[in-house]
């Protein structure tokens, strides 16, 4: 079985780069496991341990709905985090477009429900993991640095496609597998 997941892959360009080297100097602080340029995405739905059987079911399904979702923008524009204020956990980019992307989720899951009953009780946050935290050597200088980057636009994109990613983990970390590239139109 695979560990399947669908998500919108994040550009990687020069700028936002520069910006994510910034946000890691900035928390050079802490003990962190930041999430490399290239693996940067949005989950918009996990399907976790998945047969094939189910997989193309999934493809299937969602081909459907892809061939008349339209591409769209989306705008990174903050920086938070999950966790409380004490012990935060994760560090992540905020996403502007949230109640289009909350719809599309939805969209999504009505798609999923059709061929099976999957739903993981999360309620949908749209946002790009950057860093796991490990450890927090300094609680207000965290506090500090997060309301530093707190409200700011960091890069705008349009959203032309929507992948099924499986997710390998090894003993060198996670890898991101293409399993399926849908287009938006």
């Amino acid at each position: 079985m695979k560990k399947l997941f669908l998500a919108v892959r994040i550009p990687i360009n020069d700028e936002l780069e520069g910006i994510i080297k910034n946000i890691q100097r900035n928390f050079g602080f802490m003990e962190m496991h930041w999430i490399e340029p290239q693996y940067l995405h949005m989950t918009l739905k996990f399907f976790g341990p998945t047969s094939q059987k189910r997989q193309t079911k999934i493809i299937n399904s969602l081909t459907s709905l892809f061939a008349k979702t339209e591409a769209f923008e989306m705008s990174i524009c903050k920086l938070a985090m999950f966790g409380s204020r004490g012990a935060p956990k994760v560090l992540w980019l905020g996403i502007e477009q949230e109640q289009e992307l909350k719809t599309l989720v939805e969209n999504i899951q009505i798609e999923i429900d059709k061929i099976y009953s999957y739903s993981d009780n999360q309620n949908f946050v749209p946002h790009i993991s950057v860093g796991r935290i490990i450890k927090t050597n300094s609680n207000p200088t965290f506090q500090k640095q997060l309301k530093k980057f707190r409200d700011t636009n960091l890069e705008t994109f349009t959203v032309s496609n929507i992948v099924l990613l499986e997710s390998i983990i090894s003993n060198d970390g996670v890898e991101y597998k293409e399993v399926q590239k849908f287009n938006l139109q």
